[in-house]
């Protein structure tokens, strides 16, 4: 009984620290914001950017998703279930494996999955990291 609470304890530990340091955009994000935003206004008419998506991908979706988007990053070894692995079948996609449901994903989050929205990164940004979700999974 003792040693479940301990892993239950560890568990919860584990998930509370993914979501503390992976909530939110870096400082420096915040303060290049304004630039940013008259960039990415310019990469709308040519589409998403798949190389800024780098950069935003590595500081909100590593941790669970890992690195190369095989779904094994740290804190996703103890979510329930599991992080998308952006090298699957596209069958197993919730919203499929395109430009528009990655970013719905992202945008909204999955019901009853620990993949919560990231609405507040923003419409260009998602865009970005969807183009390279789409990246990792060719």
């Amino acid at each position: 009984m003792k040693n479940s609470k301990t892993t239950l304890f560890l568990i919860i530990s584990l998930m509370a620290f993914a979501l503390v340091f992976n909530c939110g955009e870096k400082k420096t994000d915040e303060t290049t914001e304004p630039e940013t935003k008259t960039e990415d206004t310019t990469k709308v008419a040519s589409g998403p950017d798949a190389s800024k998506g780098k950069e935003a991908y590595e500081t909100n979706c590593s941790s669970c998703h890992g690195e190369t988007g095989k779904g094994d990053g740290p804190a996703g070894a103890a979510l329930n279930p599991k992080p998308r692995n952006f090298t699957a079948d596209a069958a197993e996609w919730k919203n499929g494996k395109t430009q528009e449901g990655i970013e719905k994903t992202i945008k909204e989050g999955l019901t009853g999955t620990p993949m919560v929205s990231y609405a507040h990164l923003g419409d260009e940004t998602i865009a970005n990291i969807a183009a390279y979700i789409l990246e990792l999974g060719k």
